[in-house]
């Protein structure tokens, strides 16, 4: 018997800049959970090792916009920081070169995770927790940034929904894709046999 499905039911989201270890641990299980299929659909890996990880929830410097159900089960987890040194994986300095004057008063925000548990997918969790971290972007006049797979953006339509949410909220947007990394291979001629295309 597989996880109940989470439909029906209101949905609470909140800001927190910590949350215990507990539910550090939780989440960790939630993010695996959400995150593991991906592994097939991108040549990055997508699951971010455990101690950036852990970087990204346990760090005060980086809001955690969770999503609850009236009975208090985390069903959906947002991170979102303007201090791009908390996330890892990127350059700062490459969007300060960019968005200089943004950059210079801390309101380039980076969401360095975006996820609902599978059995909540059907749920208006994703759509809450974006709409609550651009009701605070807003409010400092910042920018959003993010990175994801070609999957999630062509299959999922994850920069799509976000652009629909930030619309609503912000009255106007502009989506710009900031760079590209593609990932090549060289294949002798015969090895088209072996790979699914």
């Amino acid at each position: 018997m597989g996880p109940t499905r989470v439909t029906g039911t209101t949905l609470v989201v909140s800001a927190e800049s910590t949350v215990d270890a507990s539910t550090a641990e939780l989440l960790w299980d939630l993010y695996c959970l959400s995150f593991g299929s991906l592994g097939e659909h991108a040549a990055a890996r997508q699951l971010l090792s455990r101690p950036d990880f852990d970087l990204e929830v346990l760090d005060r410097r980086v809001t955690k916009y969770l999503a609850r159900t009236e009975q208090g089960q985390i069903v959906g987890l947002c991170t979102l920081s303007n201090d791009l040194t908390t996330v890892p994986w990127i350059s700062p300095c490459f969007y300060q070169a960019h968005y200089p004057r943004h950059f210079a008063r801390h309101a380039v925000f980076y969401c360095g995770l975006a996820m609902v548990v599978p059995e909540a997918r059907a749920t208006s969790a994703f759509l809450q927790m974006v709409s609550a971290f651009a009701r605070d972007i807003a409010a400092a006049d910042g920018i959003l940034a993010a990175d994801m797979c070609r999957h999630n953006i062509d299959v999922v339509e994850v920069a799509k929904t976000v652009t629909s949410v930030l619309r609503r909220v912000w009255g106007s947007v502009s989506l710009v894709e900031l760079d590209v990394q593609t990932y090549l291979a060289w294949e002798p001629q015969h090895a088209h046999r072996g790979r699914l295309t």
